[in-house]
């Protein structure tokens, strides 16, 4: 069986979906559907998922697996795994990842300042990642990617062409023709004809929750969906994604950026300067953005108080973009209330009742 694995600061789940798309209608193919921590990675490759991390769900795990290394002996042609770590330090870096598996091959995306106020630098993020660039037999990257070109030391390399590719029902932002660069070169790998290959990723290919969807929301607005989570490389892409568009008027509804450590202050302001030129308005959620944005945001402590206030500021035919980071910002939430058809509720993040529960908890604690 063939390994794949899977690192960059900013697009893993979306190259996982494409690298999915590209290779699923030829060869039997599972994945670890995005859970890449110390806990998920090897949890999934057993079969395993935790949705609520309480007391019982944990033994619940405790228990099932020693029955799945006996039973759970399907057989797959391709493994692919997002592998990303959040630190420098065992069990939370690179070296414990591949301890649990060893990909034969590897996909290295880029390198940014996100989970930076857990390392000394980029560079100590660049070499983290790198390890599981030089272990693998081949490895493809994006060489574009100063940091990832100057880490990687495998001789079998691969440079990824990134690669735009059309689809009927929806338009993404510039920076999935990365994703999909890697998708290509990966079919190549297998000897997937390269036409075949994008035919396959237009077929297949579908959004993660929450990662650039395109939503309607009330009073004909346009909502792009980048609540799952925010860095700065993927906030600027998705801000000039946002000014592409033909609107009325252009919001951008922007949340903190977490653990970026000492870069937080300028990364905020870049993102806040990149905002004023892409957004008619500005509404800002957290209390980075409240202390790095400049005045011409709109701030707010939490989703519900931003949201209240978009609800009352859309006058009709807007397009909303909507990016930030996870815990405490949950700016899906922000989404749910303006979505115009309530059965897209599902194609929002973290829905599951652990996160519903968690977020009334926080919601009710702070209000």
């Amino acid at each position: 069986m063939d390994i794949v694995g899977i690192t960059g600061s900013a697009g893993k789940s979306s190259t996982l979906f494409a690298c999915q798309a590209v290779l699923s209608p030829h060869l039997k193919v599972k994945t670890n559907d995005g859970y890449n921590s110390e806990s998920g990675l090897p949890l999934s490759i057993i079969g395993l998922k935790i949705t609520n991390y309480d007391f019982f769900s944990w033994l619940k795990v405790i228990l099932l697996t020693p029955l799945k290394f006996l039973i759970n002996w399907q057989s797959y042609q391709v493994l692919i795994l997002e592998m990303g770590i959040d630190s420098a330090t065992w069990p939370q870096n690179m070296d414990y990842l591949l301890s649990v598996v060893k990909p034969n091959i590897s996909i290295f995306l880029n390198v940014s300042s996100v989970h930076l106020l857990s390392f000394k630098s980029l560079d100590q993020i660049a070499s983290q990642k790198a390890k599981l660039a030089n272990q693998s037999q081949i490895t493809i990257i994006n060489s574009q990617d100063k940091l990832v070109k100057k880490y990687t030391q495998n001789k079998n390399i691969i440079n990824l062409t990134p690669t735009k590719i059309k689809f009927n029902n929806f338009y993404l932002p510039d920076i999935y023709q990365i994703s999909f660069g890697a998708a290509l070169s990966l079919a190549q790998i297998f000897n997937i004809n390269y036409q075949q290959a994008i035919k396959n990723i237009q077929t297949n290919f579908t959004l993660p929750p929450s990662r650039s969807s395109i939503l309607e929301g009330i009073k004909n607005t346009t909502i792009i969906d980048g609540s799952y989570n925010s860095s700065p490389l993927a906030c600027q892409e998705l801000l000039k994604f946002l000014s592409g568009f033909k609107a009325k008027k252009t919001i951008a509804v922007l949340g903190d950026m977490r653990e970026l450590g000492p870069s937080s202050e300028k990364e905020h302001q870049k993102i806040y300067e990149l905002a004023t030129k892409s957004a008619d308005l500005i509404i800002s959620v957290g209390p980075e953005t409240q202390k790095y944005f400049g005045d011409k945001s709109k701030k707010f402590p939490n989703w519900w108080t931003a949201a209240e206030f978009l609800k009352e500021t859309i006058k009709g035919g807007e397009t909303i973009l909507v990016k930030g980071s996870q815990n405490t910002i949950f700016l899906e939430e922000l989404v749910k209330s303006i979505l115009k058809n309530p059965a897209d509720v599902s194609k929002l993040c973290r829905q599951s009742p652990f996160w519903l529960k968690t977020k009334s908890k926080f919601m009710k604690n702070n209000s």
